[in-house]
């Protein structure tokens, strides 16, 4: 597991047009033992990482064979302990209960700095400390964000998403100065004034700060209205749509789309969170507009096929290789041709890109899959002439108004 850690790293710098994801980067061994899936009952353990002694129930998610696990607790946070920090671990036949919203709020109140507040919803435990309205704010997008998405997945696309088995995290800082203090405890970056949310797929929450503050400086926002007003306003809504990215990320990792620590492809996770990303400010539901085209990343894309002629590899390169999304001068067009490869999947050849979804939504966690797996993986579902796919692809692109 000692090998495991060391190849452990964050991949955090991917920032492009105001947009930041958190991803976690692994790089697996064959030494790790998943738990069988037919497991009902649950874990405790007792370990220390840096100073801090730590008892958890909750389930053992893989274990290598030198003791270390992956482990994820009753708030849903992944840890990875090495064998060397385990005090001890035991387990029992009784479920692992997630921690309700009470219990969950507790602990968040517990552990930000002193003036946080709590808000909840159906689904999200928001704390804050900011103003209650602003709270309230993020609170309705997320749940129209809940809706829309299982939604679509069900009536357009015959796929029947489960309801979220646990609340889910939110957490708002008043101002861009505490917020980055938090980022550079929780991610050790300090992040750039562009990165105005992120998910954590370790901690399993979205956190960022009150955008009024951006506009609206000290004042104080006074009700839902003057919010959606001051969001409304083209210069914010980049803005708002990275807070919904990652709200959508949030969901994928939540509703049994994508496994955390798995490996989905870049292009998939970042594609979809592009598909979602964009709300309807003048629709009361937020995404009366799901499945219309992402203005910007068309833009994207088809300056790239416009600047330079598409490499005969370039689909496969998309499909088999990440490493694009890791490189700055990479990053922008991966992105727009993720969203449009996406939106042309999910346009021209649904029923198979849905059943390849379902096929990557059961990735084991901490298993790597080689170029050659990838392809191979993508090519069950679609057969046939990588190029021929690709010239499909980019003559739809450029046909869209």
């Amino acid at each position: 597991m000692n090998d495991v850690l060391r190849n452990l790293y964050f991949a955090l710098r991917i920032c492009r047009l105001g947009l930041f994801v958190v991803f976690v980067i692994m790089s697996w061994l064959p030494e790790v033992l998943a738990k069988s899936s037919d497991f009902v009952g649950s874990d405790s353990i007792i370990f220390t990482q840096n100073s801090i002694r730590h008892e958890l129930n909750g389930c053992i998610i893989v274990e290598a064979v030198d003791g270390g696990v992956l482990f994820r607790d009753q708030e849903a946070r992944l840890w990875l302990v090495q064998p060397d920090e385990i005090e001890s671990k035991s387990t029992s036949d009784t479920p692992v209960e997630y921690f309700s919203q009470a219990e969950l709020s507790r602990g968040l109140l517990e552990e930000l700095p002193e003036g946080f507040r709590v808000e909840t919803t159906d689904n999200w435990v928001i704390a804050y400390n900011t103003e209650r309205v602003y709270a309230r704010y993020l609170g309705g997008l997320y749940e129209r964000l809940l809706r829309g998405f299982t939604g679509h997945w069900k009536s357009k696309r015959k796929w029947k998403l489960p309801v979220p088995d646990k609340p889910l995290v939110a957490i708002i800082f008043k101002s861009f100065d505490e917020y980055a203090g938090y980022v550079k405890q929780d991610l050790g970056i300090e992040p750039p004034t562009t990165m105005v949310a992120y998910y954590n797929l370790m901690t399993n929450r979205v956190v960022m700060y009150d955008l009024t503050s951006t506009f609206q400086g000290a004042a104080k926002v006074q009700n839902d209205r003057q919010v959606h007003e001051i969001l409304s306003n083209p210069n914010a809504l980049a803005m708002v749509a990275t807070v919904i990215h990652e709200g959508t990320h949030q969901l994928m990792f939540n509703l049994g789309m994508q496994q955390r620590l798995a490996a989905t492809p870049l292009w998939v996770n970042e594609g979809l969170a592009m598909y979602f990303e964009t709300p309807d400010m003048n629709s009361t539901q937020g995404w009366r507009a799901i499945g219309q085209v992402n203005t910007m990343r068309l833009t994207g894309f088809r300056q790239a096929l416009l600047t330079k002629p598409r490499a005969k590899d370039a689909l496969k390169t998309l499909l088999t290789d990440d490493e694009g999304f890791h490189d700055q001068t990479q990053l922008i067009e991966k992105y727009a041709e993720s969203w449009a490869f996406n939106y042309f999947l999910l346009m021209r050849h649904d029923e198979e890109y849905v059943d390849y979804l379902k096929f990557l939504a059961e990735k084991e966690p901490l298993r790597e899959d080689d170029a050659e797996t990838k392809l191979n993986d993508f090519q069950n579902f679609f057969p046939g002439d990588l190029g021929v796919l690709d010239a499909e692809f980019v003559e739809y692109i450029r046909s869209l108004k």
